[in-house]
C-alpha cells in the first residue's frame, strides 16, 4: 500500500500525463487523492476518511490497420483510508485490472468529437470468504462532445458479480447497475471541469448511485494539476457495502488534488 501511495505523489509531482501522441505508459482514468466527511451523520473520526485513485494504462497496439483502433491494458486501484482511526486502518480496496479497445469517431478543433471504447474489467476487493465481493463485466462507452463545451457519454455493461465466493446477478442488479449517464461541462481550455454521472438501480433500495466533481486547474502553466470536491452517494464506491444488512449507505463529500486524463470519455468512465 505504501508503494501505492508513493506512486500517486510521484505523478502529482512530476505531472505525468496522457500527451496527444501518448507514449506507451500513460494515465486512463482520473488519478487522484481526497480527505472528506459524511453528510448523512455526524463527521468524527470513524467517518472521515481519505481515498485515493491510481489508474495506468499500457498501449500494447495502437492504430490498428491504420483504423485509429488502438488496444491497451489498463490497471486501476481505489483505496478508502480510515486514516483518522488510531490503528489508521485501510476499509478496502478495489483493484480493476482490464483490456481495452478505443476508437475515435471524429476530431475537431477542440480535439476528439465523440469515440467509442469497448473492454472487459474485473472489479474485486480482493479478499477471500465472507468478505469477498467482484464483479466481471463487458462494457460498450460512447462519448460525444457539444460545441466543444459539453460531454455526455452513455455506458452499458453486462457481466456477473461474487457474493462470499458465490456468483450471483446481485451485485449488479443491486448494488452497481447495467448502465451508466455522464455528462461534463469544461471551458475549452478546461481550467474548469463540472461533472455528474448516474448509475440507475432497478432492484435496489435506492434509485441510483450518483458521482459529481468540480475540478479547477489552479495555474494556466500547468494543465495536468488540478483542485477537486468530489460528491458520492451509493454503493458503487465500495464494494464492502454491497449485500450487507443495515450497512452504512455512502453519502461523502471530499477535497483533494487530482490528475486529470487527456480524455474526457476515461474521465467520465465509470
Amino acid at each position: 500500500m505504501r508503494k501505492s501511495l508513493l506512486l500517486l505523489a510521484v505523478l502529482l509531482s512530476l505531472g505525468f500525463r496522457a500527451a496527444a501522441d501518448e507514449p506507451m505508459l500513460s494515465i486512463f482514468k482520473e488519478n487522484y487523492i481526497t480527505t472528506g466527511l459524511p453528510l448523512n451523520t455526524r463527521p468524527n473520526w470513524d467517518t472521515n476518511d481519505l481515498t485515493f485513485q491510481i489508474s495506468l494504462k499500457f498501449n500494447a497496439l495502437q492504430n490498428i490497420g491504420g483504423k485509429d483502433w488502438d488496444l491497451f491494458f489498463a490497471y486501476t486501484q481505489m483505496a478508502i483510508w480510515e486514516v483518522y482511526k488510531p490503528s489508521n486502518p485501510f476499509k478496502s480496496n478495489i483493484y480493476t485490472p482490464g483490456i481495452y479497445a478505443y476508437h475515435p469517431f471524429k476530431t475537431g478543433p477542440d480535439g476528439v468529437v465523440n469515440d467509442i471504447l469497448f473492454g472487459f474489467e474485473h472489479r474485486s476487493n480482493g479478499y477471500d470468504g465472507a468478505l469477498s465481493r467482484s464483479i466481471g463485466c463487458v462494457f460498450a462507452t460512447y462519448t460525444h462532445t457539444f460545441g466543444g463545451c459539453f460531454t455526455a457519454q452513455l455506458t452499458g455493461r453486462f457481466g456477473i458479480g461474487s457474493i462470499y465466493n458465490d456468483f450471483s446477478f446481485e451485485m449488479l442488479d443491486k448494488y452497481q447497475g447495467y448502465v451508466n449517464a455522464g455528462l461534463c461541462y469544461h471551458t475549452r481550455d478546461r481550467r474548469l471541469m463540472v461533472s455528474a454521472s448516474v448509475t440507475p438501480l432497478f432492484k435496489g433500495d435506492i434509485p441510483a448511485n450518483i458521482n459529481a466533481e468540480i475540478a479547477i486547474r489552479p495555474t494556466r502553466s500547468s494543465d495536468w494539476f488540478y483542485l477537486i470536491a468530489r460528491y458520492h452517494y451509493g454503493y458503487d464506491e465500495d464494494q464492502l457495502d454491497c449485500a450487507v444488512p443495515d450497512v452504512f449507505l455512502k453519502h461523502m463529500l471530499r477535497f483533494g488534488l487530482a490528475i486529470q486524463p487527456h480524455r474526457l470519455s476515461h474521465k467520465l468512465f465509470f
